[in-house]
């Protein structure tokens, strides 16, 4: 009997032992993880296990993480040369049963809580609750032995993190990329309660919590930074998703712990705060703590596209609450001033005309529709003062785009959105009539600044701003590169 056949039955048979069965399932990761790309892992394609390892899930619950881990690395064997010809990725794209969605969400979301509780014992300074150990779903693998460790110098271990169980991220991002009722299932994670098992318990929760960390501490090994950039496509799938945002928009008593653990520190949430202000969270913690010489182009252009989106789910909702949007606008703008700054020491410029022309369209998304998602007229004021005070650093970035401009055929956005400087020219104009009118007013002090800024706009509107346009944004690609290879060396990790 060949390898892929017996472990076949031992996941489909329930008159086989829980033991043995469980011992078939670890067998095949430890070959999958242990092979990598390597051909001899297309004998698990040559049959179809998905229904087995389905089976396993239902049977045998405690083991649902590591049967969703095993369906993960199957469907991503060979995923860039050969993706149409995986059955197991189609088999995740046509699934129908809510049931082992929910236990997908449930497992992965435990094993997140404990990759959060991780970050905060590797920090004396981060003040959030420890919960208690998983249980025995998790002292099977090597989870335990992660969160007890005795505590040693608080960057090493952050430059340790995550921990392995971070690996089911995977299985859930798989899901929610591919297949159309996960988001539904998802959604329905969204807990009612302030006790610490229905937040544990949500993967919607959880993975804003430990996405807040791994965006934070993203560039301290190659590790991490694959972790980030995963949790980065998954925060772009959620803020693509209306049915997820909408539910993100609810109201609740539940609080998301957000990483605090490098300055500066964003501001404490109120009580009754949104779950998208967390989202918003992250988008903020990666735009300050990742600008370095080493420019991770790509993350940061993931990162923009989701604020755009926001923007636009907002807008378009006409959907309004209370957030620290300044410390939104000076993220922006402090990501276009290290651009200008700092071309010509970072070791890559490719991709860096895209993340300016993003970064502007993001920027003129807002101003445009600033009216329609900002909480009240003051905050619109605050925003317009804040381009007023970047002006310097907006000015740069015409002479950045005419350096690093594309040849036309090379430039996909130009057709879709218009000439990235045509929108700076225009978003320039704008701003210099309020600084004009500032410094003939002769403000001293950014108070009387934002007087004089709120006077023009409350008696003739933004000047030379059109309100009613309308902003399509493309289809955003969401698939993940490189990160299989980590996902491999952790499960083999958690492994006996």
């Amino acid at each position: 009997m060949s390898l892929t056949s017996l472990v076949d039955e031992h996941l489909r048979d329930d008159d086989i032992s829980a033991n043995n069965r469980h011992l078939a399932l670890q067998l095949a990761l430890i070959f999958m993880c242990g092979i990598g790309q390597l051909s001899p892992g297309a004998y698990f394609l040559r049959i179809d296990m998905y229904p087995s390892i389905t089976h396993f899930m239902k049977s045998l619950k405690q083991f649902s993480f590591e049967a969703a881990l095993l369906l993960s690395i199957l469907a991503n064997f060979h995923r860039s040369d050969a993706s149409e010809l995986n059955l197991y990725l189609k088999r995740i794209k046509t699934a129908e049963d809510r049931d082992i969605m929910h236990k997908i969400c449930w497992a992965t979301a435990f094993a997140l809580d404990a990759c959060v509780r991780a970050y905060q014992e590797a920090s004396v300074g981060d003040s959030s609750t420890l919960m208690p150990t998983l249980g025995s779903v998790f002292e099977r693998l090597h989870l335990k032995r992660a969160l007890v460790e005795s505590p040693t110098v608080i960057s090493s271990k952050l430059k340790n993190q995550p921990i392995e169980a971070c690996v089911s991220f995977l299985p859930a991002y798989e899901y929610l990329s591919n297949n159309p009722i996960f988001p539904f299932v998802l959604s329905e994670s969204f807990p009612l309660t302030t006790n610490n098992e229905s937040r544990s318990t949500s993967l919607l929760f959880t993975s804003l919590s430990l996405s807040s960390y791994l965006l934070t501490h993203a560039t301290s090994s190659p590790r991490s930074l694959a972790y980030a950039n995963l949790s980065l496509t998954w925060l772009l799938l959620l803020s693509a998703n209306t049915h997820i945002m909408e539910t993100l928009t609810q109201p609740t008593s539940v609080p998301i712990h957000i990483c605090r653990q490098r300055q500066p520190f964003l501001p404490r949430p109120s009580s009754n705060q949104r779950p998208i202000c967390a989202l918003l969270d992250c988008c903020v913690l990666w735009l300050r703590h990742n600008l370095n010489k080493r420019l991770e182009v790509h993350s940061y252009v993931h990162c923009v596209w989701i604020c755009q989106q926001i923007i636009c789910f907002l807008a378009e909702s006409r959907i309004r609450f209370d957030y620290y949007w300044k410390e939104f606008w000076t993220s922006i703008l402090a990501l276009l001033g290290f651009l200008a700054n700092k071309l010509d020491t970072l070791y890559t410029t490719g991709g860096v005309y895209n993340l300016v022309q993003e970064t502007i369209l993001l920027l003129d998304i807002c101003l445009a529709k600033g009216s329609a998602f900002l909480p009240s007229p003051q905050a619109l004021h605050e925003f317009i003062y804040e381009l007023v005070h970047g002006h310097e650093v907006l000015q740069k970035q015409a002479g950045l785009l005419q350096t690093l401009e594309l040849p036309p055929s090379e430039s996909i956005r130009k057709a879709q959105t218009g000439e990235p400087s045509r929108i700076l020219t225009s978003m320039l104009e704008t701003i210099g009539y309020y600084e004009v009118k500032i410094a003939a007013a002769g403000a001293m002090s950014a108070t009387q600044a934002m007087q004089i800024v709120a006077r023009e706009i409350d008696r003739d509107g933004l000047h030379g701003v059109t309100e009613s346009r309308r902003f399509v944004l493309p289809k955003r690609t969401n698939e993940v590169f490189g990160f299989v290879k980590y996902g491999c060396i952790d499960i083999l990790a958690l492994m006996p």
